[in-house]
């Protein structure tokens, strides 16, 4: 990307409130008619819990804040002109009080992505011997109404001895995840299972100089006693930190080839931040390597 399309930059947030839905746009050009300076800090990882982050929109009016309650969706589009995608799909789980910083009125918004399915009523299940994995999923997602999209597993784990659920439907997911060591966690709002390395890829994003990255890439060797299989957490042996410019295709389970000066590795994304300051747009990452 070219540094003259990065001054292109822009931000769309929508707020579906009870009595409407609330836009709000912002374009790093000058004399854009109707442009808010927005910021936002958003992470995102590969865990089953929620990701929280904030947005601050400046010199929102007092109506509109007023519109704004706990719960309402929020969904935030981002990048460059006529290259815009989602980053965050969630709902507020606290509002604010306007503030003042200097003439200017901020008013932040606290949101979390996804649907909060731990609030789903317990549920109770008994599998006989030698039920897998992904029929004891099916069965949870059908009784308790959580929307999750499965798109792999590395193990389809037997339990030879039964399994049963007596509580929590979401808890007992993020369990049968593990046990097949693969990841339940959110993704662009959409509960999703998968194992981190399945090769389900929509297109290896490249990320060097010429593409947006904007740090040396720092290596951390992860856990390293694996003498069994089933210690393996899915995750890989090795991780790899790096800075780009905001990237909306970057997000957890993407598949990154970082290359450097003296890194050249693939591997797919494990946890991240997209942010924007009101001056520099960034995607912070973490891939996982096998």
């Amino acid at each position: 990307m070219s540094q003259k399309e990065q001054f292109l930059f822009e931000v769309y947030v929508d707020i579906y409130t009870e009595s409407g839905l609330l836009k709000y746009v912002h374009k790093s050009t000058a004399n854009q008619g109707g442009s808010l300076d927005i910021e936002f800090s958003l992470p995102f990882d590969n865990s089953s819990d929620q990701s929280t982050g904030e947005v601050t929109i400046w010199n929102m009016s007092r109506v509109s804040a007023n519109r704004i309650h706990q719960g309402d969706r929020v969904q935030i589009r981002a990048g460059y002109r006529n290259d815009i995608g989602i980053i965050f799909d969630g709902h507020i789980f606290r509002t604010t009080i306007p503030n003042f910083e200097d003439a200017d009125q901020q008013y932040i918004l606290r949101v979390v992505e996804g649907n909060e399915y731990r609030r789903n009523k317990d549920i109770k299940l008994t599998f006989g011997e030698g039920t897998n994995a992904r029929t004891i999923i099916n069965k949870i997602t059908q009784k308790s109404g959580i929307n999750l999209n499965i798109i792999s597993m590395k193990e389809n784990h037997v339990y030879k001895e039964g399994y049963s659920v007596d509580g929590s439907p979401f808890d007992a997911l993020s369990e049968v995840a593990e046990d097949c060591h693969s990841a339940l966690y959110y993704r662009r709002g959409q509960l999703t299972l998968r194992y981190m390395y399945d090769g389900n890829n929509t297109g290896t994003w490249q990320l060097n100089n010429g593409t947006g990255m904007i740090s040396s890439p720092v290596m951390e060797r992860r856990d390293d006693d694996w003498l069994k299989s089933e210690d393996n957490d899915g995750n890989g042996r090795y991780q790899y930190s790096v800075d780009s410019i905001l990237n909306y295709r970057i997000t957890t389970g993407e598949y990154v080839h970082i290359k450097s000066t003296f890194v050249d590795v693939n591997g797919t994304v494990i946890s991240g931040e997209h942010s924007f300051d009101g001056t520099s747009p960034t995607t912070s990452l973490e891939i996982g390597v096998q």
